[in-house]
């Protein structure tokens, strides 16, 4: 029974020593019997985990269990030791005689990788989320004190703000799909044109890109600040294409009045031009080129795409 269950399995005497190790360790570890007697086990754990498993090992003698993680080599296919290591949980209780001295130690090494993986990918996801959610603090923070410094009454600053909120939880509802694996750029875009029920664009093209988080969250807010532009301005028609390099992310914006007498306000100086400037430029070092005209506007953003 012992060979056959799906865990290593091994016993030491009193002292510690291991004295017998079953035929999974050796098929796992390549060890032979005679090479993980005594101590000679501890050559098949991780470098980095020796010492405090060997720490663990002689303290099990004041409390009476041993129970660690850590990483045991894997031989390799063909049968040479490589440098392959797995998590496994190893734990050991002794047997005692009629007076409760232990007069043998019986463990087991139990595959956990995955679960170990699982861990991991759960800690980088906690520690995401507290960043974006720090992130999105500070960019709440700072388009407040903007709204403030230039609103003209308390309802075009609540106006501003539910409007920058929105956007912001549009973002962070398609970062939260996926956290790990970043957002779509023609997802960004489309959900922006939804979100102010505008048409069809006249042109969205271009190669599939996922964009990091953080990128993600800047490039949305500049987006948000295009679609809001082209709505104001009453537009006739927008188009995004993108092209994309090693590199960079090349996206062009184009956008023109709906009514031929109608005049696009200048991006320059207003809190759409500051979203542009500060969030690609200073956040994302990106190059953003705004060319207007009377009835047009065209935005290219050159974009540094992360290696």
């Amino acid at each position: 029974m012992v060979e056959s269950i799906p865990h290593l399995v091994w016993q030491a005497n009193p002292l510690g020593d291991w004295i017998w190790a079953s035929p999974q360790w050796a098929a796992f570890t390549g060890q032979s019997p005679a090479s993980s007697r005594g101590y000679g086990w501890l050559d098949a754990v991780h470098p980095e985990d020796r010492e405090r498993t060997l720490q663990a090992w002689q303290a099990t003698s004041r409390h009476g269990v041993l129970a660690i993680e850590h990483r045991l080599r894997r031989r390799s296919a063909d049968g040479i030791d490589g440098e392959t290591h797995l998590w496994f949980s190893t734990r050991a209780t002794p047997r005692r005689d009629g007076d409760g001295r232990p007069v043998a130690w019986f463990g087991t090494s139990t595959d956990i990788h995955a679960l170990h993986l699982m861990r991991e990918a759960q800690t980088r996801l906690i520690h995401e989320l507290q960043r974006q959610g720090r992130n999105n603090l500070a960019v709440t923070r700072g388009i407040v004190r903007r709204i403030a410094d230039t609103a003209v009454t308390a309802d075009d600053v609540v106006a501003y703000v539910d409007d920058r909120l929105a956007a912001m939880a549009r973002i962070q509802a398609e970062v939260s799909r996926e956290p790990l694996s970043g957002v779509a750029l023609e997802v960004l875009i489309r959900d922006e044109l939804s979100a102010h029920a505008l048409p069809e664009p006249s042109e969205l093209a271009g190669p599939p890109v996922r964009l990091p988080v953080e990128m993600a969250e800047k490039l949305g807010l500049a987006l948000h600040e295009l679609v809001l532009s082209a709505v104001l301005d009453g537009h006739d028609r927008i188009a995004a294409t993108w092209t994309t390099t090693p590199t960079h992310l090349t996206l062009i914006w184009r956008e023109r009045a709906r009514r031929r007498d109608a005049v696009i306000e200048s991006s320059g100086g207003s809190l759409r031009g500051e979203m542009l400037e500060r969030m690609l430029a200073y956040d994302l070092h990106a190059v953003t080129t705004i060319t207007e005209t009377r009835h047009e506007r065209q935005v290219v953003i050159v974009l540094p795409l992360p290696r």
